[in-house]
């Protein structure tokens, strides 16, 4: 297939599956631009317009002034001012626009109120007609590191920004490929600094990993065997691209043109199903990677016709009572059902607080987006209450094999 460069996003995308690298990136038919166009880009969804607020107005405000290339003071309130005018260009509901604001207070006061030394401001690296390639291999890459400061120990840190609700462990930092890639750039451009890599996260805190020379020398031996296997897979022919068929299957924008998902949707797993548990445990594992993405193809098929029966057959402005439809063989209305919840401030004040302690429970997600706006000894007070049990549980994955493909 056409590779013109690597970076973090493609390569997941085709190491997940090949034909949605090819849909995506290749030459594209006609039905492949349609769904595209249909909101597969991530700048279409609500999240994702907000992220890109949050971060235009980072960048903006973190830029050094062009005529004397000083850095501007940290003022909360420039920040502020920044996020409404990218916000009044890219919208937002309220919900979204007020959540963009609390985590932009919450990061200044984490991050925000040290002075930095700035050097580049959304450094890019090669572009989609030139990319930077990475001395040694020649691979291409391509892609933009937030931002670059400098420390005054010398060391050079780019950092990302993430809006994203999911947090990023140490291990995973340590493994992730977009770091990787930007720390191998970061090297060719400053080889005598120590260099670190940061990912920013807004709803967190920050995550940052180090790697050694050799560690990198590794990487990239690693990332040009991934790009020669891309480049291997023969894309002049839509049939003959093979089809990853898994849990990210329900996420997929192409599902709708995929030989693998139509055929799974139109007749389920059933034909490929035993009516027996086979002995081989290299086919029950196929077996149950292929419930799993009928699954998911399904659940998501099912969201579709809900919606649509929402949007277009019912209108919903019209009275609940006026929301009814007949057909030869079903009936469909919509009712308005009440649902109950509980302000847990206000219990709190009417209740002592060993009744109030029965009454509540606390996610790991609602503790974690809270510690770091906390004091550090409160922080890790609460951290010291953590009841932490082990936990057995089936990690199943497709292998690679020695060429860096995976098996099929």
């Amino acid at each position: 297939m056409k590779v013109p460069y690597i970076s973090a996003s493609r390569l997941k995308t085709a190491q997940d599956c090949s034909l949605k690298y090819h849909y995506q990136y290749e030459e594209p038919n006609a039905d492949a631009v349609a769904l595209k166009q249909l909101g597969n880009h991530r700048d279409s969804s609500q999240a994702g317009r907000l992220g890109n607020n949050v971060h235009d107005a980072l960048e903006e405000w973190r830029r050094p002034d062009p005529e004397t290339g000083k850095t501007p003071k940290p003022a909360f309130g420039r920040l502020m001012n920044l996020y409404k005018e990218v916000s009044a260009t890219r919208e937002v509901d309220f919900a979204f626009y007020e959540d963009g604001k609390k985590m932009l207070k919450r990061w200044f006061d984490r991050r925000g109120r040290a002075p930095v030394r700035v050097l580049h401001v959304e450094l890019k690296f090669g572009n989609h007609s030139q990319p930077h390639i990475v001395q040694g291999t020649g691979t291409p890459v391509f892609g933009f590191i937030d931002l670059v400061i400098e420390h005054k120990d010398g060391t050079i840190e780019l950092i990302d920004y993430k809006t994203q609700r999911l947090d990023i462990t140490q291990g995973e930092a340590d493994n992730n490929v977009q770091a990787a890639i930007y720390l191998l750039v970061a090297r060719e451009l400053w080889p005598d600094r120590p260099l670190q890599f940061t990912f920013d996260l807004q709803r967190h805190g920050t995550v940052t990993t180090v790697w050694t020379d050799e560690r990198l020398d590794n990487f990239k031996d690693w990332l040009h065997g991934q790009y020669e296997s891309i480049l291997a897979i023969d894309g002049s022919n839509t049939l003959k691209v093979p089809a990853t068929i898994g849990k990210g299957c329900q996420w997929c924008g192409f599902t709708d043109i995929c030989p693998s998902a139509q055929s799974l949707m139109q007749n389920g797993a059933w034909d490929m199903i035993n009516p027996t548990l086979s002995a081989d445990l290299d086919d029950l594992l196929n077996e149950l990677a292929t419930i799993k993405a009928s699954n998911a193809m399904l659940t998501k098929r099912k969201k579709a016709i809900d919606d649509h029966i929402k949007n277009e057959v019912f209108d919903r402005t019209m009275p609940v009572a006026d929301c009814n439809a007949e057909t030869e063989n079903w009936s469909v209305e919509w009712r308005e059902q009440t649902r109950r919840s509980y302000i847990p401030t206000e219990v709190q004040k009417l209740v002592p607080p060993t009744v109030f302690g029965t009454m509540v429970s606390l996610s790991n997600s609602a503790v974690d987006r809270v510690l770091p706006i906390l004091p550090d000894d409160v922080a890790d007070a609460i951290k010291r209450t953590q009841i932490v049990k082990p936990q057995r549980m089936l990690i199943i994955k497709p292998k690679e094999s020695g060429d860096g493909k995976q098996d099929a």
